[in-house]
């Protein structure tokens, strides 16, 4: 039996045109995310494969995983090393992002998700939906993140202005130079991460342009 049939009867349905090499490193993902903590029989119902590339610039195999009524791209990059015998050995990327992974059995409700987001961080974009480490300690998680709408500005009203004496030759040059147009400071936007197996959501910043000065006020975790 070869490489590629033994790996399909694990319950993975896998497209018949990948070579030893391609395949080679789908076993490699594969084992990756088990030996983070998913268990094989978890892995074969929720995992399927969606792409493997074998470049000489981008090896990488793309997992769907799917759970209740979310779903999740997961990216495992593979790089290498040569060992002390000459041999090429893989290391999967994904391994390091799913630190202490779990199997995921029971979710919150997409309603309940969104109003956590809403109750976290106000309106917000569509979202979307990741696996990936997060926390501390970091731990695996099936997350909804978004980020906050800015509120529309009011539009403002300049007063009319008042009638000045005519100032005396050379003294309207030296005020004119005093004079700044102040800019009004935009209110941060928010990024929200809710958690879809707790519900719990962790608000922080989103960075545009330079740092605000106290915005970091704002980086607080919701209870």
């Amino acid at each position: 039996m070869s490489a590629g049939a033994a790996f399909a009867q694990s319950g993975v349905a896998l497209a018949p045109e990948l070579t030893a090499a391609e395949q080679q490193l789908v076993n490699g993902s594969r084992a990756a995310i088990i030996a983070a903590g998913i268990s094989p029989k978890y892995f074969d119902a929720h995992f399927s494969l969606a792409r493997v590339i074998n470049t000489t610039g981008d090896r990488r195999v793309v997992w769907r995983f799917k759970v209740n009524e979310y779903e999740a791209t997961v990216n495992d990059a593979v790089g290498s090393y040569t060992d002390e015998k000459g041999r090429r050995v893989n290391v999967h990327s994904v391994g390091g992002l799913l630190t202490t992974a779990h199997d995921i059995t029971k979710t919150i409700p997409r309603t309940r998700a969104e109003r956590a987001m809403r109750a976290c961080i106000g309106e917000h974009g569509a979202g979307a939906v990741v696996y990936q480490a997060s926390g501390s300690p970091p731990r695996a998680s099936l997350v909804f993140t978004a980020v906050s709408v800015p509120k529309p500005e009011k539009p403002v009203e300049h007063p009319a202005p008042t009638p000045q004496a005519t100032p005396l030759a050379g003294e309207g040059a030296r005020q004119s130079d005093t004079i700044r147009q102040g800019g009004k400071r935009k209110p941060p936007l928010f990024i929200g991460s809710v958690d879809l197996e707790t519900g719990r959501c962790v608000k922080g910043v989103a960075q545009v342009g330079s740092p605000q000065p106290g915005a970091e006020k704002y980086d607080q975790p919701r209870p």
